[in-house]
């Protein structure tokens, strides 16, 4: 029992890299904000494209982005349209 206590307070815990994600138009918003860069996808219009750097994992209701400059950002993972992992 207190292995798999172990495993879950880890993966709780755990940051995951990610090389960027897609966001709706609110979680852009939230983004610049927050004081970081959100830029109209090319390739995917409506989305916005978003560099953080780590990412919380997917159990909570809300994603803490943090980004290499600035503050970390959350916002609700219903903005969060594509997650592109690094690795």
């Amino acid at each position: 029992m207190a292995i798999l206590l172990g495993i879950l307070m880890t993966a709780v815990f755990t940051r995951i890299p990610v090389a960027h994600i897609y966001v709706n138009e609110a979680g852009a918003r939230t983004i610049i904000v927050g004081g970081h860069q959100a830029v109209a996808a090319p390739d995917w219009p409506g989305t916005y494209l978003v560099t953080p750097r780590f990412a919380d994992t997917a159990f909570w209701p809300n994603a803490t982005l943090d980004f290499q400059n600035g503050a970390p950002v959350t916002l609700p993972r219903r903005d969060i349209v594509l997650w592109v992992y690094r690795g």
